[in-house]
């Protein structure tokens, strides 16, 4: 049976832009109410605006998922304003284009403390106000945006990658933690989107000579991905695949570990199909 989302309250940290924006005006066309998370203000404001003219409810807090005080504070901030939390989408994260002999190690920590830290901060943080909300069994959802490079780890990105397992990994064990109380755990894979993710990645990589993997000859809508979302939230599944043909590709690279490895190979010595893209 399709969960019924009207008045239901989301968190989506990175909300300020790219996927987690087009989230939450999805969850707004659905009827959500919206906690909206980032370290943008400006840009929170925009999207807050957005939803509040669809009718909906919108609660814009700074907050930066590599803070304790900052996560435990939205968590705060939601419960006082709605009395609620229903849905934790732990969306925020960084990339990062370097080899992975070439990423220095405060950069390697940094992606960790943002990508894996931020994650384990906001469900240890909303799962106990999810349970407090959760009015009957199958009431509570959280989702982890992963990627799907959680399957396979790319040439130059091998330390982004690496993050993006250690997120699928978690939510593995956490849908199993938690199924008995009928709070749904879901991971997202999308392929690149056309956000300014890609740009920032870029921007704060170290210049070694690292150059982006042929993967940008597939690429998706932020707003492609927040409608799988929306879907998940109202018939919740393990795994959501904005891109099924890249679903398919990943599971013949895991039975095929030679042909992936060729592949892989190929990727690493392939010049950037679309620089400064």
């Amino acid at each position: 049976m399709a969960r019924n989302l009207q008045d239901r309250v989301i968190v989506i940290t990175g909300a300020s832009s790219g996927i987690g924006a087009a989230t939450a005006i999805c969850c707004a066309q659905a009827g959500m109410h919206t906690v909206l998370a980032a370290r943008r203000a400006d840009r929170l404001d925009t999207v807050a605006d957005r939803v509040r003219q669809m009718g909906r409810r919108a609660l814009p807090v700074v907050c930066d998922v590599a803070r304790d005080e900052d996560v435990s504070r939205l968590v705060k901030q939601t419960q006082d304003a709605f009395g609620r939390l229903d849905v934790m989408f732990a969306n925020a994260g960084v990339g990062l284009v370097a080899s992975v002999l070439d990423t220095p190690d405060a950069m390697m920590r940094d992606l960790f403390e943002i990508n894996f830290y931020g994650t384990l901060r906001c469900i240890r943080e909303a799962v106990p106000a999810i349970r407090a909300s959760v009015d009957g069994p199958g009431g509570g959802h959280v989702l982890i945006c992963s990627s799907c490079v959680s399957e396979l780890s790319l040439p130059h990105h091998g330390a982004y990658c690496a993050t993006k397992a250690a997120q699928d990994s978690i939510t593995q064990a956490l849908r199993a933690e938690l199924d008995h109380e009928g709070i749904a755990v879901s991971s997202v894979h999308p392929i690149t989107t056309l956000t300014e993710f890609t740009q920032s990645a870029d921007r704060n990589s170290p210049a070694d000579g690292s150059k982006p993997a042929a993967h940008r000859y597939v690429v998706q809508s932020a707003d492609r991905v927040a409608r799988s979302i929306v879907h998940c939230l109202r018939k919740p599944c393990p795994e959501v695949w904005p891109h099924l043909p890249t679903r398919f590709a990943m599971a013949i690279c895991t039975a095929f570990p030679r042909l992936s490895a060729k592949a892989l190979r190929k990727m690493a010595h392939t010049p950037d199909p679309s620089p400064g893209s």
